[in-house]
């Protein structure tokens, strides 16, 4: 009797990089994807350090392979981008996210010069205000809402300073050779759509749509991951 051989699947993994001012626990409302989801933190960039080098220690220690799809919310949509521009991967992936600082709306790029002018403690307080987080989240409730307040309050000082700075600063000059695609929120105030032909918007959402419309999040994500992977048209 001749054994059955198990066929691999293309796409390894989907890694999905927080925010600047998150971690894992955004993406804990996710569903069941068809591949294994991984979601790293960010790491702490040194001082000083370019958004290359520092995607490429997340490509280092992360194992990132070009099987992978590799994708980010905010900033971390950035360092995804970023990632894919220096290696090949099955796709990016944009989740309220951009290709370069050239997205960020205008309060966003005054906030981030503002943190490196006024007292940091100012800073931490004004990113957990109601007001700040009612403005990312938009329709969320009170739980998702504390959920923010706890991730930026326990998100390291040097990664909200220099991951800020990468922020502000990003204006990358290479493309990206990957297919990409975007979900974004009809109400974001943080950054403004990708204007791609695979962008997907959730109309009623804010920025933090990843935690505040979970379930249609992971219906994109879903869609992506079996097309993706079954190498069709790559279209969702």
């Amino acid at each position: 009797m001749v054994e059955k051989q198990q066929i691999q699947p293309k796409t390894q993994r989907i890694i999905l990089f927080p925010g600047l001012a998150a971690d894992e626990r955004m993406y804990a409302g996710l569903g069941l994807l068809p591949v294994p989801l991984v979601t790293p933190r960010l790491l702490v960039p040194e001082s000083g350090e370019t958004m290359a080098a520092y995607a490429r220690r997340h490509v280092e220690i992360y194992a990132i392979g070009p099987e992978d799809i590799v994708g980010g919310t905010s900033f971390g949509s950035m360092v995804a981008a970023e990632i894919c521009r220096q290696q090949s991967a099955r796709a990016l992936v944009l989740l309220s996210g951009a290709l370069s600082s050239a997205a960020l709306v205008k309060q966003s790029r005054k906030l981030n010069r503002l943190a490196a002018y006024v007292p940091f403690f100012m800073t931490r307080r004004l990113l957990m205000s109601s007001f700040f987080l009612h403005a990312v989240f938009g329709d969320a409730d009170s739980d998702q809402i504390e959920l923010g307040r706890a991730m930026i309050r326990q998100t390291p000082k040097p990664l909200l300073l220099e991951g800020g700075r990468l922020a502000a600063g990003y204006q990358p000059t290479t493309t990206i050779q990957c297919p990409l695609f975007a979900l974004h929120g009809g109400h974001d105030r943080v950054i403004r759509a990708p204007q791609l032909d695979n962008v997907e918007l959730i109309d009623d959402a804010g920025h933090g749509m990843v935690v505040s419309h979970a379930g249609q999040v992971t219906e994109f994500l879903c869609r992506l991951c079996q097309q993706v992977a079954g190498d069709t048209s790559l279209k969702l």
